[in-house]
C-alpha cells in the first residue's frame, strides 16, 4: 500500500473509518488504524496537515510497538517506547513521534462513548505515563491486527463489531495491570475463591492476603490492578449480592440477614446496603430491582 508519509515502507497499511450517526451517539469507533513498518525518516507532529483534521486532533491515540523503539513528546515530556511498550494520549493535546529505522507498529485512532473518561483512568492506573508495558502486549496487537486484516480482506468489521473490540482494548489496558505474571493472575483468582467461601464469616483483608500468602498492601495493590477495585470494596459487593437474593427469595428477617452474610450488626448492614443500592433492605424486598 502506498501511504504518502515520508518513512513508512510499502508494506504498511491504513485504514480509514467514518462513523455513522448511531456508532457516534453510543459506540466506540475507530476512526483511523494502521500497520506501520519505518525508517529514520519517519516522524508526525500535531502540526501536521493530517493532524489538523477532526478526524485525528478530536480523538485518542494507540500505539503498540511490536519492532525497534519510538520516541514521544507528549504535553513537553520527552518519552521512549521500545518493544512491547504501549502509548496511549489524548490527541488534543501537545504530540509529536518519530521512529528510527526496522520500527514496526500497530495504531488506533479511536473516540466514542465515555472513551475520555476511561483513557484517563487508564493513564491514572499507570502512574499517570502514557508510555507503558501492558500485562498482554499480544493481546493489544491481536485487536488491531484483526481490525486492520477484515478491512485488507473487504470484510470491515461491523459498527458493533468494532465497539466491542475497541472496549475489548481498553479494558484490558485498565484492568490487565503491567507486566503482570501467570502467578499473580492466579493469586487474584485464588484470592477471590477465598473470599466467596468465606463470605458468611468476619473476613477482613488480612484474612485474604494472609490467605494468598502475601502482605496485605501487596495484594491490595495487586488485586486493584487486576479487578479495577479494593478487596475491601469486593467483599462488600458480594455480601450485598448475596443480600438482595435472600431478600427475594428468603423470609429471614433483615437482622438475621444482616449476620448472615458476615456483619456484625443490623445498621451497620442497613447503612451499606442503602449506600450502594440506593434503598432500604426492606424497600428492596417489597420491590426488588
Amino acid at each position: 500500500m502506498d501511504i504518502p508519509e515520508e518513512g513508512v515502507l510499502k508494506t504498511s497499511q491504513r485504514y480509514f473509518f467514518t462513523p455513522s450517526a448511531l456508532a457516534s451517539e453510543l459506540f466506540y469507533y475507530p476512526t483511523r488504524a494502521g500497520h506501520y513498518f519505518c525508517d529514520h525518516r519517519y516522524s508526525f507532529s500535531h502540526r501536521a496537515e493530517t493532524a489538523l483534521l477532526a478526524s485525528h486532533r478530536l480523538n485518542f491515540m494507540l500505539i503498540a510497538v511490536r519492532q525497534g523503539a519510538m520516541h514521544f513528546t507528549l504535553n513537553g515530556e520527552h518519552l521512549l517506547a521500545a518493544r512491547g511498550s504501549a502509548v496511549l494520549f489524548d490527541c488534543r493535546q501537545p504530540h509529536e513521534y518519530s521512529a528510527g529505522d526496522g520500527t514496526e507498529f500497530n495504531w488506533l485512532l479511536f473516540n466514542g462513548l465515555n472513551a475520555g473518561a476511561f483513557c484517563k483512568r487508564i493513564l491514572q492506573s499507570k502512574g499517570g505515563r502514557s508510555v507503558f508495558t501492558p500485562a498482554d502486549f499480544t493481546a493489544v496487537v491481536r485487536e488491531i491486527d484483526s481490525l486492520v486484516a477484515s478491512c485488507a480482506a473487504g470484510e470491515r468489521l461491523t459498527e458493533s463489531a468494532c465497539s466491542q473490540l475497541i472496549h475489548r482494548l481498553l479494558c484490558g489496558l485498565l484492568l490487565g495491570g503491567e507486566g503482570a505474571s501467570k502467578c499473580e493472575d492466579g493469586v487474584v483468582t485464588e484470592a477471590i475463591r477465598y473470599m466467596h467461601r468465606n463470605l458468611h464469616q468476619e473476613l477482613t483483608v488480612q484474612d485474604v492476603a494472609e490467605a494468598v500468602r502475601l502482605s496485605p498492601s501487596h495484594f491490595s495493590r495487586l488485586f486493584k490492578s487486576q479487578t479495577g477495585y479494593s478487596p475491601y470494596e469486593y467483599i462488600l459487593l458480594r455480601r450485598i449480592d448475596e443480600a438482595k437474593h435472600l431478600l427475594a427469595s428468603t423470609r429471614l428477617s433483615v437482622k438475621e440477614i444482616a449476620y448472615r452474610i458476615g456483619y456484625n450488626s443490623e445498621e451497620n448492614f442497613i447503612h451499606s446496603f442503602q449506600k450502594k443500592v440506593g434503598v432500604s433492605p426492606g424497600t428492596f424486598r417489597e420491590y426488588p430491582i
